[in-house]
């Protein structure tokens, strides 16, 4: 079954990815990036289903590859295509855009490697390989630890101290941000532990998983029944799932409370060392994570009670080509504006309703693009078919 909440969860929060990437006030800028790509690994985590890939690692490496990595490419080339035709037609014979200052080769190295930083023309692309190592190493600790909580919460800690120690001591970044998959991976784990937590216990041979709705596959080994048995244990026996439940209905106040208090304190005190997980800027370990957390569990409580909306999880359900696309539409948009008001781009900076009209523009120009994508090319995000071929099925 699906559930609308969480595509609208996705969607607010794809908004906020392109909002973020405008000049905004400091101190909402500091806020939205404490947490805004945090959750989105937490969504993902939220809905990963263990059971169905754990009898087949293959399979799982391969379909996430199909879903994050060919799209990565696929828009890498598309986008860096258009950069390269935008600078060349612009100004013939002068490079305007730094990722063509150097060479070819530099060029394809810097797509290969897939860091942020280095495909400067667009860099949210980023989060596909970090997502996709991250599944990979969340699967490794699942398929051991899965029926074990407790150790797998071990497991998860431990990769977050390590990751922060990276940021902090290593010289050199890590192939497909592997990096930030150390820290990355500790949002994603707490997802699915939370999906643990708070979804109704499954009745023996029944039952739906949070995000797909038909049931495990009657394809699973033996293996993986006893690991969904065994991970029953984090919803039964000390009462632990009883007493999360109790304790639940005052965490939305506390959790927004807690976030109006941090974005007080920064309209207050204002800081540019701001969280950005894309260039392992973390600041303080401990406020990061509880930062991160706060602002993940505010929105998600909030959602969990509010609802949805159509608007919301339309793009929730497409937030994969609004990343993609979004950052080359901003650069359209904001130029388009410079040379329609006549002035020059400071004019806009930590201008929040400059940057909101932007932010509107940007998503229903998107609107177009989404449909085209979905309909006539579906393999550029992974899929096999069409919306319309699958409707049709």
């Amino acid at each position: 079954m699906r559930l609308h909440w969480i595509d609208a969860l996705k969607g607010i929060g794809i908004m906020l990815v392109v909002f973020a990437h405008h000049s905004l006030p400091v101190a909402l800028d500091t806020y939205i990036f404490s947490f805004h790509m945090p959750l989105f690994f937490f969504i993902s985590g939220l809905l990963f289903d263990f059971e169905k890939y754990a009898g087949s690692a293959a399979n799982f490496v391969k379909g996430r590859f199909r879903s994050l990595i060919v799209p990565y490419f696929s828009f890498a080339l598309l986008t860096g295509l258009f950069y390269f035709l935008l600078d060349t037609g612009f100004q013939p014979g002068v490079t305007n855009i730094e990722f063509f200052e150097n060479s070819t080769l530099y060029g394809i190295y810097s797509i290969l490697y897939a860091l942020g930083p280095l495909v400067s023309y667009n860099p949210p692309l980023w989060f596909l390989s970090c997502l996709f190592v991250t599944e990979i190493l969340f699967y490794g600790f699942a398929k051991k630890y899965y029926g074990k909580p407790r150790k797998l919460v071990l497991w998860l800690i431990a990769a977050g101290i390590v990751g922060y120690l990276y940021a902090v001591y290593a010289p050199s970044r890590l192939f497909w941000n592997a990096d930030v998959a150390l820290s990355a991976v500790v949002f994603y784990g707490a997802g699915n532990l939370f999906k643990k937590i708070t979804e109704p216990e499954k009745e023996s041979g029944s039952g739906s998983s949070l995000n797909s709705g038909s049931g495990l596959s009657a394809g699973l080994s033996q293996n993986a029944d006893s690991s969904l048995n065994s991970s029953s244990s984090l919803n039964s026996g000390s009462g632990f799932r009883e007493k999360f439940v109790r304790a639940e209905k005052f965490f939305p106040v506390v959790f927004i409370l807690l976030n109006l208090l941090y974005l007080g304190y920064l309209l207050e005190f204002p800081t540019t060392d701001k969280v950005n997980m894309n260039v392992l800027k973390y600041g303080g370990f401990f406020s990061y994570y509880l930062l991160a957390f706060s602002g993940i569990f505010a929105f998600v409580y909030l959602f969990k009670k509010v609802g949805s909306s159509r608007i919301l999880e339309y793009y929730g359900r497409n937030s994969l080509i609004v990343l993609a696309l979004h950052f080359p539409l901003k650069d359209i948009l904001t130029k388009l504006a410079l040379l329609s008001f006549g002035v020059e781009l400071e004019y806009f900076y930590y201008n929040v309703a400059f940057a909101l009209s932007l932010t509107v523009l940007n998503l229903i120009c998107l609107v177009p693009v989404i449909f085209i994508i979905n309909n006539y090319f579906p393999f550029l995000i992974g899929k096999k078919r069409s919306s319309k071929a699958l409707k049709a099925s």
